[in-house]
């Protein structure tokens, strides 16, 4: 679905009921004692399988403790938990069981739902397609993601406590500036990336960049805040395609191999994420898999 963006930056506060709620959804850690601290954003990709940013992750090991190794990440004594809002409303609270940080600033989690609202309904995985590569420069793009997130516990004289997510979701509007197919600098955004000209603040990182045509385009990743209120806003996004060479141990179907490291191209590939743009990949990152080429026709992707 395109959509019609103004022609000038926006950041706008969005309703507590946007159904954009059920793609994106929260990153809290869940510590002993009835303590939450809301992080980030993250983004569902596929049935059981979402993504953030990597600093996020990366936030939570230093805060929190943890073990990271080239291929995984363990931590002990809390849990990472995505929640989600759909229409309803209904709420679910999905456990990350694992998470894989890519070579890039994005992580992806694997999920099992941990609670609902509404145990008598069947998850419905709805997500949108990705776009390996962003737009180019001058096109319309807009961000969501949480801030001034936090979460409140109230106990009751039978000892139940009730759980009260306050944030605001917000939307970000801007376009595409500079496009940095291999990274933007040596030291901070050292991956490929995308300038976008619009506001993003803490508490949206790991939120998704939509194109005009409602796929997702990037991953919120930086923003720059200037003292100068007429200086216009500068942010910047993660390419998604780095992330389609992260190796993964997520089962998938019956006539999958099970418990086999595999990279995510190959949920591409075999229609279990829609990622558009692949024929515009590098082979020589992917061996051993076959691509589109350019002037293949357009595969039709089954839904996850």
């Amino acid at each position: 679905m395109k959509h019609n963006l103004p022609p000038t930056p926006a950041f706008r506060d969005a309703l507590p009921t946007d159904p954009i709620q059920e793609i994106a959804l929260r990153v809290v850690v869940e510590l002993p004692g009835w303590q939450f601290h809301v992080i980030g954003t993250a983004v569902l990709i596929a049935g059981n399988l979402a993504i953030t940013a990597n600093h996020v992750l990366e936030a939570i090991i230093d805060r929190f403790g943890g073990n990271r190794t080239t291929t995984n990440v363990d931590i002990n004594n809390y849990s990472v938990r995505l929640y989600q809002v759909l229409p309803g409303p209904i709420y679910r609270i999905w456990n990350v069981l694992r998470a894989w940080g890519c070579a890039t600033d994005i992580a992806i989690l694997h999920l099992e739902l941990h609670g609902t609202s509404h145990p008598e309904l069947k998850v419905d995985w709805r997500v949108l397609p990705l776009r390996a590569v962003p737009p180019p420069p001058g096109h319309k793009v807009v961000a969501f993601g949480y801030r001034e997130s936090r979460i409140t516990v109230s106990e009751t004289a039978d000892g139940t406590h009730h759980i009260d997510v306050r944030d605001i979701g917000t939307t970000s509007i801007g376009e595409v500036g500079r496009v940095f197919p291999e990274r933007r600098d040596s030291s901070m955004l050292t991956f490929p990336c995308f300038e976008v000209l619009a506001r993003f603040v803490p508490g949206m990182s790991g939120g998704l960049v939509l194109d005009e045509e409602g796929i997702v385009c990037g991953l919120i990743c930086a923003g720059t805040e200037f003292e100068d209120p007429n200086t216009a806003p500068l942010s910047y996004a993660a390419t998604l395609w780095p992330m389609l060479r992260t190796l993964i141990s997520v089962d998938r179907g019956n006539s999958f191999p099970r418990g086999v490291e595999y990279p995510v191209i190959d949920l591409a590939l075999d229609n279990l994420i829609r990622v558009i743009g692949l024929e515009h990949l590098d082979a020589r990152f992917f061996p051993g898999r076959v691509l589109p080429k350019l002037s293949d026709p357009p595969v039709e992707a089954s839904p996850p």
